[in-house]
């Protein structure tokens, strides 16, 4: 049996190729296949005449290719003679190339004067008038697709122009698949090249996808589609106009998502289902249940099929196999067989197959973690709902695993058929979960309490807790509770973990005198149990985090990851712990280990098709992007994550999104779309993440400010902010916005307490913020690079990037223009990697020759804004906006504000800033 690895797609020529005709894809913009034109041109523009033979699978874009071959960089002068290949004329002796060919063939007795004959008859029609090759008029080319399917005539005839060397020629083939013996013995001799076009990789499919589609494509989306499509262009286009059609593929917030099950399409699934139509009831029985159940465990398979069914599955192409561990997994051998399999299958054999599934995997005693979830989902397909039991276990494991919506089913179908209190406990789990606080606190509140054990009590009590803390966004509330719970339960022990509970929401509201007294609660126990240790831990970090204490909470965190099993009473503790330390990471100069973090829990929420882990990682990979001052890439994961996580209220996370994409858009220059954003975080603010929400929402106005060049009020705010978070006590934010006001270029008010700040707290930054406001308050370029090289090192190309842009303007006023312009060059060789960045520092030293009123004129001119809406955000006149514009196009060189923009945005004008 073929073997794969999880997650991947067959090499093309792996798979029976599915036969028929798809809608074209011509249409589609040429993307994914670059460097192969590249690597084609020379062979079709070298000074000898070449035969090239492209195969790969069918629809796999080879004719597309040979399209942009012949009419770009390689366009031949001389006529193109084309040729299609079919079943049909494969009969007819020369039947592909009888357009081609004379009207009245030559009646000869030999094969080869015949061949000879042809060939000159073929050249004469194309234009050739020297027959041996040696006139000045270039080598016609031949194109003929379907080479596989040509007679036999025809490739003779193709050797022999490939001998004769009269003309280039272009063929392509479909792999797999038998080619003429002439057509090989060209190869084989030398008279032409072959090359395999593989299908397109995951990240070709997505910049398709967004170019076809005119906008920017979610990740899971884009890999779904690859999947399905096997990155072959033609079903991928079926796919993408199926689900369009269907309304299952949409345009959410501006970004295109698949909101429902993949429809392959009626054109797509009949040719899947006459590729598998012709299998006999056994081998199809196999496939159907490889479709309801896959993975499947080979021997699992083999029990419920038979070794000669499994056998034959394998011998057909429909199943492929892969290790997961030392299991041997059987899967169908394309994600599109199992889509039309099961939209094709009857309700009483759906059913059948599932019992059938259900009581297979039970027998082997449901080793894998999923097998419990699966197994109950079978069981629900099936229809039996006699095994409260059995459907309950289900459910936490479905919750275990963040499948939240069959979580909610098992969970129903196990009270409906008397699973009692725990069914319904475990249903508002699910319901919190998965987005429906609402109705989870509606169960949560109907469990009668009195009757329950104190151990019952204490997870009752957590659980609804949580709910009103992640999902209703009623902290106090959520306090409340614990507290009142806390008085009433008598086990010493239960009370200990309340209190921990309490420490750890306390501490998220950055709430410190009561996080401090129920910590000391939470203390009071000689052996606390590890529930108590891991909650007080996490407040722990919580407190050392915001104190500025990065490394202490990083500690602190690896310490306790080893003490989560999964089984714990919050079943989401372990999601939050790792979105901590993803943040801790981001925040203690550790930008390779955030991203890593955040990649890998990215890609466990994609496989378990947990839609709002989804959203919240591609949140964290945005915050790790900005860090680095990669904007761009920072907007697109934040764009993402939005639209994902729109539809779900679970981790109040929409604001603090919508916040730190506020920074990202001004830093950028689109003081609009800031603003937007801005006034949306607002609406969206919760208060269950106060500790986040200064960084949040009051960074972006400071930020809008300084893109609008009202520097000194985006100064006067960031300090404000700065006062409120040192009232709150909260250093580490409080730190962050004092040093905005460094990169504003105004270190006075800053440089002591960030010193201060860098003297109480660990995180490595803090200590960069101290250096690079003293560097700047004291004008001491040296120093300043000093800090740009620490922020270079720490990976913060935009901080290094603007203390360049210090340096080099310090260096200006004091005469040294040498040291002024490598500093410039460094400024510009690290804005090149900030994707796009515009901040007033970067501006500057892009535009050396503009006083700072001049820069605030000519920024806002690029961004597209009239004369009359700039004079309105500067509180200046319409005729100093223009008088400023004409001074800037003289010092510039531009001639336009679409000119300034380009100058703006790409290229570095090479001098050190004056400013």
């Amino acid at each position: 049996m073929r073997h794969r690895t999880a997650d991947s797609v067959p090499p093309g020529g792996s798979l029976r190729p599915l036969t028929g005709s798809l809608t074209s894809a011509h249409s589609w913009p040429f993307t994914g296949r670059e460097d192969a034109l590249r690597e084609l041109v020379p062979l079709l523009t070298g000074p000898e005449p070449y035969v090239l033979l492209l195969t790969g699978p069918a629809g796999v874009g080879k004719t597309r290719l040979v399209r942009e071959l012949l009419a770009g960089p390689a366009r031949p002068v001389a006529r193109v003679l084309t040729a299609p290949a079919t079943e049909s004329t494969r009969r007819i002796p020369f039947g592909a190339l009888a357009h081609l060919l004379p009207e009245p063939l030559p009646a000869t007795g030999g094969r080869s004067n015949l061949l000879r004959a042809l060939a000159d008859g073929l050249l004469a029609a194309a234009g050739d008038t020297d027959p041996d090759g040696t006139g000045p008029e270039p080598a016609p080319v031949l194109q003929i697709d379907d080479t596989h399917l040509l007679d036999e005539g025809s490739a003779a005839l193709l050797l022999h122009l490939a001998v004769r060397r009269n003309l280039r020629i272009v063929l392509t083939a479909r792999s797999g698949t038998p080619l003429p013996d002439a057509v090989d013995a060209m190869v084989r001799g030398g008279y032409a090249q072959r090359l395999e076009l593989p299908p397109l990789t995951a990240d070709s499919v997505g910049l398709l996808l967004e170019r076809a589609l005119g906008g920017p494509v979610e990740s899971t989306t884009g890999h779904l589609l690859w999947r399905y499509s096997g990155g072959n262009v033609l079903w991928l286009q079926q796919l993408v106009e199926a689900g369009t059609a269907a309304g299952t593929l949409t345009d959410t917030a501006g970004v295109w998502q698949c909101k429902g099950p993949l429809d392959p399409g009626t054109e797509l699934s009949g040719l899947v289902e006459r590729r598998i139509g012709r299998l006999g009831p056994a081998v199809r029985r196999a496939a159907e249940l490889l479709a309801l159940g896959e993975p499947l465990g080979s021997a699992e398979l083999e029990h419920l099929v038979g070794p000669a069914v499994l056998d034959e599955l394998d011998h057909l192409g429909l199943a492929a196999g892969e290790n997961d561990g030392r299991r041997a997994l059987v899967r169908l051998a394309h994600p599109l067989y199992g889509e039309v399999l099961r939209q094709r299958m009857p309700a009483h054999r759906r059913r059948r197959h599932c019992r059938e599934l259900a009581d297979a995997v039970r027998r082997t005693g449901m080793r894998r973690r999923a097998d419990p979830a699966r197994v109950g989902g079978w069981r629900l397909a099936s229809g039996d709902h006699s095994d409260p039991a059995l459907l309950l276990s289900a459910a936490d494991h479905a919750v275990l695993t963040m499948d939240f919506t069959l979580a909610v089913d098992l969970a129903r179908a196990a009270c409906e058929a008397g699973g009692g209190i725990p069914a319904r406990r475990v249903l508002a789990i699910a319901l919190g979960h998965g987005g429906q606080g609402i109705q989870a606190e509606e169960v949560h509140s109907g469990l009668p309490q009195s009757v329950l054990p104190e151990r019952e009590q204490l997870r009752s009590l957590q659980l609804r807790a949580a709910n009103m803390y992640l999902t209703l966004d009623r902290p106090a509330d959520a306090v409340d509770l614990l507290r009142r719970g806390e008085e009433e339960l008598r086990d010493e022990e239960a009370r200990a973990e309340l209190a921990a509970l309490q420490a750890l929401l306390l501490a998220v509201q950055a709430d410190w005198p009561r996080y401090t007294a129920a910590v000391e609660r939470a203390r009071r126990r000689h052996r606390p149990g590890p529930g108590i240790r891991i909650r007080l831990q996490y407040a722990e970090w919580v407190h050392e985090f915001c104190h500025g204490r990065t490394e202490s909470a990083l500690a602190l965190l690896e310490s306790a990851l080893p003490m989560l099993s999964g089984e714990d009473d919050i079943p989401m503790l372990a999601a939050g712990l790792m979105g901590w330390l993803g943040t801790v990471q981001a925040y203690a100069g550790r930008l390779d280990e955030a991203g890593a973090t955040a990649a890998a829990e990215y890609r466990r929420a994609r496989e378990s098709g947990w839609v709002a882990g989804q959203g919240i990682w591609q949140f964290y990979l945005g915050r790790v992007a900005a860090r680095r001052g990669a904007l761009q890439t920072a907007r697109k994961h934040m764009r993402e994550a939005c639209a994902v996580l729109r539809d779900d209220s679970t981790w109040g996370q929409e604001g603090l999104l919508l916040g730190e994409w506020a920074v990202v858009e001004a830093q950028l220059g689109d003081t609009a779309a800031a603003e937007s954003l801005l006034d949306r975080a607002h609406l969206a603010r919760v208060e269950s993440y106060r500790c986040f929400q200064v960084p949040a929402l009051r960074t972006a106005q400071p930020w809008i400010l300084a893109a609008r060049g009202r520097r000194a009020e985006a100064v006067r705010q960031a300090l404000l902010a700065a006062e409120g978070a040192r009232e709150q006590t909260i250093p580490l934010w409080e730190a962050e916005l004092l040093h905005l006001t460094v990169r504003l270029g105004q270190p006075a008010g800053a440089a002591t307490r960030l010193a201060a700040l860098a003297a109480e707290g660990d995180a490595p930054h803090l200590a960069l913020y101290a250096e690079h406001a003293a560097a700047l308050g004291a004008r001491d370029a040296a120093a300043l690079e000093r800090a740009l090289a620490g922020f270079d090192a720490a990976g913060m190309r935009l901080h290094a990037a603007e203390a360049a842009a210090q340096a080099a303007g310090l260096w200006s006023r004091r005469g040294e223009d040498t040291r002024a312009q490598r500093a410039a060059d460094r400024c510009h060789r690290l804005t090149a990697a900030c994707e796009g960045a515009m901040t007033p520092a970067v501006l500057a030293c892009w535009t050396p020759g503009l006083t700072d009123r001049e820069r605030d004129v000519a920024r806002l001119a690029a961004a597209g804004h009239t004369s009359r809406e700039i004079a309105a955000a500067l509180g200046v006149s319409v005729r100093t906006v223009d008088n400023h514009l004409h001074r800037v196009y003289r010092k510039t060189g531009a001639t336009g504000r679409l000119q300034l923009a380009t100058m703006l945005t790409t290229t570095p004008t090479g001098g050190a800033s004056d400013s």
